[in-house]
């Protein structure tokens, strides 16, 4: 059943990756970054269309690219906005009507694969919105400004949020219109905001964001590893 739009966010400057070139456009195993987050939504089943959000002056390059990827559900390659949370919505206005849910995905997250996609779809379906995340390896501890502990939950319901997140559209659509875009880190909170409970479905750690370019060394391992 092909009823999710994708909506692959590489809005970001990479400021803090360092160097002149944006991380997302990185060459990782002879592609850019953002080229294998396209590869898996593309092979996804369920997914019927991809929109790739892009920093504005990046859009005709990118646009040039995309003629030679050939990837056959990548629609639209449109112009990010000043915050994540911005570019999502840019996205949001470029996605096909007939799409009944929508995955968020950071373009920089290189190694999701169909499989993991496709179990956050499911969960969506049937709890109207889902993440991937990663059960945490470490003891959690919350700090107050003074950086002292003030807590430390139980590891065992300590989750790590990543993506795909995915949502029903109108749910998506509904949590952007509230105005609460600033003070989130990602969409899920967004849709919690509405008093929503979104599944978390058990992702793997190699489901890495690349922030800093040990990141690339590990990705590009992990890749020759699969292959």
């Amino acid at each position: 059943m092909k009823d999710t739009a994708a909506i692959i966010v590489a809005g970001g400057k990479g400021l803090r990756f360092g160097g002149r070139v944006r991380k997302q456009y990185l060459l990782l195993n002879r592609r850019p970054i953002l080229w294998w987050s396209l590869a898996a939504f593309d092979r996804s089943p369920s997914v019927l269309s991809i929109t790739l959000v892009v920093p504005a002056d990046d859009v005709a390059r990118i646009r040039t690219w995309m003629q030679g990827w050939k990837f056959k559900k990548l629609v639209a390659v449109v112009s990010g906005g000043s915050t994540r949370a911005d570019s999502v919505r840019q996205g949001l206005k470029a996605v096909p009507q007939n799409s009944r849910y929508i995955a968020v995905h950071d373009a920089v997250r290189p190694l999701v694969t169909p499989r993991m996609i496709e179990a956050v779809i499911a969960a969506a379906r049937r709890h109207k919105a889902a993440l991937a995340a990663a059960p945490s390896k470490d003891t959690v501890k919350i700090a107050d400004a003074r950086g002292r502990v003030v807590s430390s939950p139980p590891r065992d319901r300590v989750w790590l949020a990543q993506t795909p997140q995915i949502f029903e559209r109108r749910l998506l659509e509904r949590a952007h219109r509230r105005g609460l875009r600033r003070t989130v880190t990602d969409d899920a909170q967004l849709v919690e905001r509405l008093g929503i409970r979104v599944k978390v479905v058990e992702s793997f750690s190699e489901n890495l964001k690349v922030t800093v370019p040990a990141d690339v060394v590990l990705a590009r391992h992990i890749l020759e590893e699969r292959s």
